[in-house]
């Protein structure tokens, strides 16, 4: 710079770290590369040596070689010289003269200080440096006004010698005088949100496969320093998946009415929302890449979001990215939806015979969607690893999901749509994924593909079906069996699922990518569209299996309802009704004491969906079909509540016709309207097949239920075992073992009551995580101990996934186990973990659903649709931030639920 030149303005100068410091350098660049960092003009260190000809008389020799007191003594000293000498004149009326140009009389800037060292052999040395990224030796002001910047400016100098720098540089070896201070005013941003974004997670290791961001409402000030609540985001570098990690939030920095900044209130309808939603998270990660690409090194960076979205750069320094720990791999681990069939703690009998459908139907599901052979076998023992029993609970485990997913051309595609169905949030599992010629080959060869799938799809379906409703009823009464025929019966039903069941999966894929397409089309074709549209659209549909087990409940309700008689003896009195009177009434009922009609409908109903109920999928639960009297507690809310059959179908074709009707309204253009209606022609008719085979699939481990627990009545016998019930606590292939020779038959006893006490204590414990990560080289019951588990606090304004239109105001009945009196759920809004369709009769009296988990495919949003009932799934933490009895408010179409008293009412216990 020439001499008497006040701030650093050629392109030379302001881009040059040994006059203005790595961090405006920086800035200069990015702004003349087209970066939107704001505008600034930067007082260079000239003024700063300037001023220390001043202060330097009045600054005591610095203690070489002191004790930290000494020195921090010493830059106290230092540092309140540099103040009493102030800001020159000239300096003052340029630097007020340019405040004008950036801020306008009325404005307020940011100044920020930037240390330059004072002697230097390479430009890489210095504050915010690829050598000393994170040296933090200067002060930073935010929302600085007019009158206070000359003081702003000297006490940026002075922070040339804070205790906390003057030990910093010690401790580097550094000369503890030896440093400058440039100064950086810049055009303050009115931010909405604050960020901060390293390009790698600088944890390192896998992590560093991921940008991380912390983000905070209001000024970047509530980041940098933490005084704000911070909600932080991982975006995949890969995929682009963002992963939330949200907190409630009460306080963010904002201007100060006088200048300076000061801590606010978060609005409470902003309080439990991501600062960032995904699109900005994704963006954000771009930029600290793309700077990462320019830099050729990963970067930290600070900016902030105005109201309107747009991003602003403020600063960008080299990140320091943690060494990957040598040697250390990871498990991810996640129950996602597979909640909704194995909530909660699952016996070691449920977990057996669920991993073996799962292996066995998955090898022929990729096989159906045209995973080749040879990939299969090479990977086909991941097949035995795709769930895992952690601590008592089935969890995904997700490295072997996505290496047999990989296999799948379209996967990479739908890796993100399938992880919000399945899994319930984006995964930092990476997936290879093909680029260039060999990604275009792939999709060349799998749109032809996937389209003939998907067009012979239904056919084989109707195959399937015919073929599992005759094997199902050839299946002998297991009563009738000896044990060996038992376990010859088992072995040969579950031989012919492992040829058949793969198929009842493809189904699941075309409705996720035909769901994830519809949302689409309505974003882009009819914007304002209510967000209910697309539920009301899926209703009204074939009627699958689950919805005639429905009906046939709601018919026998009625029937019932209409004999004075029979509604005496199935309610009884309700406060005396014990098990004895209830088997007696049953056999009355089945007996045809109120009639044959009654009587053969009674029956019929029992024998065709009496495998379905309250976790049904769990071998461990009773269903109505192993105790018939278990369908009076079924019938009792279905009969009060009135609810017919003619109701259910009415609600389905009313939500169908509003939603026909809103996006008649909504979307422009008959080819596009008709090609919507197409799209959920065909979401109805493959979700009528998905729900059909997963009633199929009830069926299956009905009649595996049956069988087993005939044996485990044969080796109570026997003398193997004590009770029937033991055999929950042993795996499918011990209990068939005892009879081929597979299993040591003397030791079930002692391994049955071991596993019993295993299980109690596991059910003390507190669930893990909905998804976390485990040491791959330690015990999992160890490696579970570092995994932990968080609770929720109660909030304002809880959000979730839109599933069933309405608004609904009532009490909460936050339900944990579904073993309730279903009176207690009247007229309330049911709050749960995840449910099943054993829920059926929990929500059948309910006036709004609300779930922890689950997508809208879920059962819980399925049937809030049928009932027409306002339901919310996947709102996280609801169970245990909404308290039972609170008055809350949920909104089914935005996905919301207020809670507007916690205080419980009397009568809501």
């Amino acid at each position: 710079m020439t001499h008497g030149t006040i701030f650093a303005d050629t392109a030379s100068e302001s881009s040059d770290p040994t006059l203005v410091g790595h961090k405006f350098a920086r800035q200069a660049q990015l702004r003349a590369a087209g970066y939107n960092v704001p505008e600034f003009v930067c007082v260079p260190v000239d003024a700063f040596d300037r001023m220390m000809e001043t202060a330097r008389p009045d600054i005591p020799e610095a203690p070489v070689g002191g004790s930290p007191d000494e020195l921090a003594e010493w830059a106290e000293k230092a540092a309140a010289a540099v103040l009493r000498a102030g800001v020159p004149e000239s300096l003052t009326n340029a630097l007020l003269s340019r405040f004008d140009q950036l801020a306008g009389d009325a404005g307020v800037v940011a100044v920020r200080s930037c240390a330059v060292p004072l002697t230097s052999d390479t430009e890489q040395d210095g504050e915010d440096s690829a050598a000393d990224p994170f040296a933090g030796l200067g002060r930073s002001f935010l929302s600085v006004g007019r009158a206070e910047l000359p003081d702003i400016l000297a006490a940026c100098w002075a922070s040339a010698f804070t205790p906390e720098g003057v030990l910093y540089r010690v401790r580097r070896g550094a000369d503890p005088t030896a440093t400058r201070m440039a100064v950086g005013v810049q055009r303050l941003v009115p931010a909405a949100a604050s960020f901060v974004a390293f390009s790698r997670d600088p944890r390192g290791g896998r992590n560093a496969e991921e940008s991380l961001i912390a983000a905070a409402y209001g000024l970047g000030e509530g980041v940098a320093q933490e005084q704000a609540d911070v909600d932080h985001f991982t975006v995949h570098v890969a995929t682009g998946a963002v992963v939330p990690r949200l907190v409630h939030k009460e306080r963010q920095v904002v201007a100060g009415p006088t200048g300076g900044t000061v801590l606010a209130d978060v609005p409470a309808e902003l309080a439990d929302r991501p600062v960032l939603d995904d699109r900005t998270a994704r963006a954000v990660a771009d930029l600290a890449l793309a700077l990462e690409r320019h830099f050729d090194l990963p970067q930290d960076i600070e900016g902030a979001v105005t109201e309107n979205g747009e991003i602003h750069l403020v600063q960008a320094r080299p990140a320091v990215v943690a060494a990957p720990p040598r040697d250390r791999r990871e498990l991810h681990w996640s129950n996602g939806n597979i909640s909704e069939s194995y909530a909660g703690h699952t016996s070691m009998l449920t977990f057996s015979v669920a991993s073996e459908l799962y292996a066995v139907g998955f090898e022929e599901f990729y096989r159906s969607m045209g995973v080749p052979e040879r990939t299969l076998r090479a990977r086909r023992y991941e097949l035995r690893r795709m769930l895992g029993y952690v601590d008592g609970r089935v969890y995904m485990r997700l490295e072997s999901w996505y290496r047999l997913h990989s296999g799948m051309r379209a996967f990479i595609g739908l890796k993100h749509k399938w992880e919000k169905a399945v899994v319930t949030v984006d995964s930092s599992v990476t997936v290879p994924a093909p680029s260039g010629p060999r990604r275009m080959a792939v999709r060349s060869r799998e749109i032809p593909a996937a389209g003939v799938r998907r067009l012979l799809n239904p056919r084989r379906m109707r195959a399937f079906f015919a073929w599992w409703d005759d094997r199902r009823d050839g299946l002998p009464d297991p009563e009738t069996r000896s044990p060996g025929q038992l376990v010859q019966d088992y072995r040969e039903l579950w031989s012919d699922v492992a040829l058949y069941w793969g198929r009842t999966l493809v189904a699941n894929t075309h409705v996720i990518a035909e769901l994830d397409l519809a949302e689409r089309l309505m974003r882009r074709w009819a914007p304002d569209a209510n967000r209910g549209v697309l539920n009301g659209m899926l209703c009204d549909g074939p009627v699958n299996r689950s919805v005639l087990a429905l009906r046939s409940l709601l018919t026998l309700a009625g029937t019932v309802d209409g004999h004075a008689e029979a509604r005496a003896a199935v309610f009884g009195d309700d406060r005396t009704h014990e098990e004895h009177d209830a088997i007696d009434v049953w056999r009355r009922l089945a007996g045809g004491a109120f009639g044959n009609d009654l009587a053969a409908m009674a029956t019929a109903h029992v024998k065709r969906y009496g495998d379905r109920g309250l976790h049904d999928l769990k071998l461990e639960t009773t269903v109505v079909s192993q105790r018939p009297e278990m369908l009076l507690t079924q019938l009792r809310p279905v009969i009060t509540s009135g609810r017919t059959t003619e109701d259910s179908a009415r609600e389905e074709r009313r939500a169908r016709r509003e939603a026909e009707s809103e996006l008649r309204a909504y979307c422009a253009g008959p080819l596009r309207l008709a090609l919507l209606r197409l799209l959920f022609w065909s979401l109805r008719r493959n979700l009528f097949i998905r729900e059909n085979a997963r009633f199929c699939r009830t069926e299956l481990f009905g009649a595996s239920r049956r069988m087993i627990r005939a044996l485990g009545r044969h080796l109570v016998d026997a003398g193997r075992l004590d009770s029937v019930d033991d055999v929950n606590d042993l795996t499918v292939e011990e209990i068939l073992g005892a009879y081929e020779g597979g299993a040591a038959t003397v030791g079930l006893r002692e391994l049955a009551a071991v596993r019993a006490k295993a299980r109690t204590a596991s059910l003390r414990r507190t669930d893990p995580p909905n998804i976390f990560a485990t040491d791959a080289d330690l015990p999992l019951d160890v490696a579970l101990e570092s995994a932990g588990a968080t609770r929720g606090t109660p909030g304002s304004t809880l959000t979730g996934l839109a599933s069933s239109g309405g608004v609904v105001r009532g009490r909460a009945r936050v339900v944990t186990e579904p073993d309730v009196d279903p009176e207690s759920c009247r007229d309330r809004i049911l709050i749960a973990r995840e449910t099943d369709p054993g829920w059926m009769f929990l929500m059948l009296v309910a006036k709004g659903l609300v779930a922890e988990r689950g997508t809208v495919l879920s059962h819980m949003a399925i049937t809030g649709r049928i009932f027409g009932v306002p339901t919310v799934v996947a709102v996280h933490g609801v169970v245990d931030r909404v308290p039972d009895g609170a008055l809350i408010e949920v909104d089914g179409d935005r996905g919301t639920i207020t809670v507007l008293d916690e205080t419980a009412a009397e009568d809501a216990s």
